[in-house]
């Protein structure tokens, strides 16, 4: 599905605040993460070629009916962003044939922009996120606090450069407590690129010295090299060593198409330059759809 929003957005309820929470099976996973793969995401930002830089990922879950947001906030970025709708409401059979329900069925969709699993706003600026087995920061009373996919909201509202997001990162309790942990690869527009994770403590940017960056579902502030970590990880790093950090959107799938899973649910690339936005979803990778982030007038 596809939807736009514009204007101020609806009330947050609890169910929408924190659609990783509690008894969800993603927390589900999260308990077992160690030995249960089924959450497990890849993600790659590629900073080679100046004129193409892409940012590629692949959603790893159980069946994920998925929408594609485009979002027109009054006071904040335009921005395109993916959400898995079974967290408004509309799990499994309840997905389906949406455009032939009355408004007064589909009025959860309204609480979309509160739980983006990744986007890109109107600068560039592109941010996804990934399970890992533990994520903490202590709680600073002076400062707001919201959960693990609101933190990316306010990231594409208000952050043109991945210097602004984590300053935005850095403003905000992310609330982890009975939530999947997660850590989160951001790019822009002017090539830069950092992995954020909460380590022991300290919100640590990650940077690469190379032309490209990614992450799979393991932490990078863990002591020891990361190779050997995640066989994605390894074919990611090993493909984009190969081409120097530049892939064109063809490449970019076939990349992302060798690191599916059996349960990968949507694979997506942005364009950081032109805002443009293709998407596979369900591993059907011949039928790719292509769309465009227009910037707001």
């Amino acid at each position: 599905y596809v939807m736009h929003y514009s204007g101020a957005y609806a009330d947050r309820p609890e169910s929408v605040e924190t659609p990783l929470r509690g008894q969800s099976p993603l927390h589900a996973a999260a308990t077992g993460y160690r030995s249960d793969p089924t959450w497990a995401c890849s993600l790659f930002a590629v900073l080679g070629d100046q004129e193409r830089l892409l940012y590629g990922r692949n959603f790893d879950w159980e069946f994920s009916p998925a929408l594609l947001l485009f979002n027109h906030p009054p006071d904040g970025y335009a921005s395109v962003s993916m959400v898995d709708i079974a967290y408004l409401g509309f799990p499994g059979d309840e997905s389906a044939r949406l455009t032939e329900k009355s408004l007064a069925d589909i009025v959860g969709l309204l609480d979309a922009p509160h739980i983006p699993f990744d986007g890109m706003n109107e600068m560039g600026l592109v941010v996804g996120m990934a399970a890992v087995p533990e994520a903490y920061m202590p709680m600073d009373s002076s400062k707001g606090t919201v959960d693990t996919l609101g933190i990316i909201r306010l990231m594409l509202d208000g952050a043109a450069t991945v210097e602004e997001a984590v300053a935005i990162m850095g403003a905000y309790n992310v609330d982890f407590a009975g939530q999947t942990p997660l850590h989160y690869l951001l790019a822009d527009a002017a090539g830069d690129a950092a992995l954020v994770e909460y380590y022991r403590g300290e919100l640590r940017v990650i940077r690469s010295d190379t032309a490209w960056h990614q992450a799979t579902n393991f932490l990078l502030s863990d002591p020891g090299p990361a190779a050997g970590q995640c066989h994605r990880y390894d074919e990611i790093d090993d493909e984009l060593a190969a081409r120097g950090g530049a892939l064109d959107f063809a490449s970019a799938f076939d990349l992302l198409e060798r690191v599916a899973q059996q349960h990968t649910q949507w694979s997506a690339v942005y364009d950081l330059s032109t805002g443009e936005i293709r998407i596979a979803v369900g591993q059907d990778y011949d039928s790719v759809y292509t769309f465009s982030l227009e910037p707001t007038p």
